[in-house]
């Protein structure tokens, strides 16, 4: 599988968790409780994991779907359970295309 080159580290996608935008950097939570901050936009980071397993559901996050514990749609709201623990909002926007690659 290929790596995504982090300041001085490759990392796995498979190995992301969630990523989570800080303004012009981006902060990645991985599966083994680290974090790494990239000076990359969470947009460049879109782009490069297309084709991998990755949705962006807000404006400040991108979520790996193998870490999805569970999703509730039962509102208006999407929120998405991963299994680190962690509870997202998906953005309205965004909803419609979620719900059709999730089911």
């Amino acid at each position: 599988m290929k790596t995504i080159r982090i300041s001085k580290r490759d990392i796995s996608p498979q190995d992301i968790l969630y990523l989570e935008s800080q303004g012009n950097y981006t902060m990645l939570y991985l599966n083994d409780n680290k974090k790494e901050l990239s000076s990359r936009t969470l947009q460049i980071f879109e782009e490069k994991l297309k084709g991998y397993n990755f949705y962006r559901v807000n404006r400040s996050h991108i979520v790996n779907f193998s870490a999805i514990e569970w999703f509730d749609s039962g509102s208006k709201e999407i929120n998405i359970l991963l299994k680190s623990g962690e509870q997202f909002s998906i953005s309205r926007r965004r909803r419609k295309l979620f719900s059709m690659m999730i089911l």
